[in-house]
């Protein structure tokens, strides 16, 4: 495989976007790591493939998965900033809150739902800041030449993405557990944790898109407001029991909402319902569309 992407610097990213491999160093060490995997699957230049084609096109997804949840766990900067900023907004935002609630939960819990559904969003969400950057230096095209398909590269943002997401839940719950003695039974840290997670797939179509639709250096001022948005949808900022009842009523069509509420009501004993299930499941097909439709724009362009 010919060009190496790595020459290419790009603009630094905002913590906000949980996304900061967008500087050149950490490009090169990206495209590195990426290429090798790339060429351990046994991909040639030209998109040839060796041994039988199913079987190659499943080792290639799954060493090009491998490598790109190595290279994101390598990021120090970025898992210190997943795992630290909730636990710590989980922290300021309980202090003082013991026998208060919130709805059908305590002050503790709802915020702990809160917090670790605000790193999974991050989380996830970082995957449009890496696919802007590496369309950016143009190493997705070079991908092209491999075997790796373009729905594989999509889906490897995605389950890295998800895979990032776990942390921040795990450290957020081991939190509430240490610091506001939050005792909960392992089917239901599971059950929540699973919640939290099956809310944000519409929320990994959505970051695909932006990935395809924002320029790199437009992405830091982009992004950091749309999260914003989208936490405050969730009632992470603000409980939505406090919204006005016209605006509650509009966070409820929104898919961030349905997320937090999820590991919430499993916390309270229940779940989410069919409304809820139907909203996420809407939302990710038009998303999905979107993000479909996106990255092929970009593939006849390029």
């Amino acid at each position: 495989m010919t060009g190496n992407p790595a020459t290419a610097s790009t603009p630094a990213a905002s913590p906000r976007a949980a996304d900061p491999t967008t500087t050149s160093a950490t490009a090169t060490s990206a495209t590195a790591t990426s290429a090798t995997a790339v060429r351990s699957a046994g991909i040639r230049a030209g998109g040839t493939q060796t041994g039988s084609g199913t079987a190659d096109a499943v080792l290639t997804y799954v060493r090009y998965v491998r490598s790109e949840i190595t290279r994101v766990w390598r990021n120090t900067r970025l898992l210190i900033f997943t795992l630290l900023l909730p636990i710590i907004l989980f922290g300021a935002f309980t202090a003082g809150s013991a026998g208060d609630r919130l709805g059908d939960l305590a002050v503790a819990p709802y915020i702990m739902i809160s917090m670790a559904s605000f790193g999974a969003m991050n989380a996830v969400l970082g995957s449009a800041g890496r696919i802007a950057t590496e369309r950016s230096i143009g190493w997705n095209r070079q991908l092209r030449l491999t075997a790796l398909t373009g729905p594989q590269y999509v889906l490897a943002k995605a389950t890295t993405g998800f895979t990032l997401a776990v942390l921040p839940i795990v450290a957020v719950f081991g939190a509430g557990d240490a610091m506001r003695g939050i005792r909960l039974s392992a089917g239901t840290y599971l059950g929540a944790g699973a919640s939290i997670l099956l809310g944000l797939v519409p929320l990994a179509a959505f970051a695909i898109w932006l990935g395809y639709l924002v320029r790199p250096e437009n992405m830091q001022a982009i992004s950091g407001g749309v999260f914003s948005l989208l936490a405050l949808a969730g009632g992470i900022w603000v409980p939505v029991e406090n919204f006005p009842g016209w605006l509650a009523d509009v966070v409820k069509l929104l898919p961030m909402y349905w997320s937090a509420q999820a590991g919430r009501a499993v916390l309270a004993g229940g779940w989410i319902g069919g409304r809820g299930l139907a909203t996420l499941a809407v939302w990710t097909v038009v998303l999905g569309a979107a993000a479909g439709r996106a990255y092929l724009r970009d593939q006849l362009r390029t």
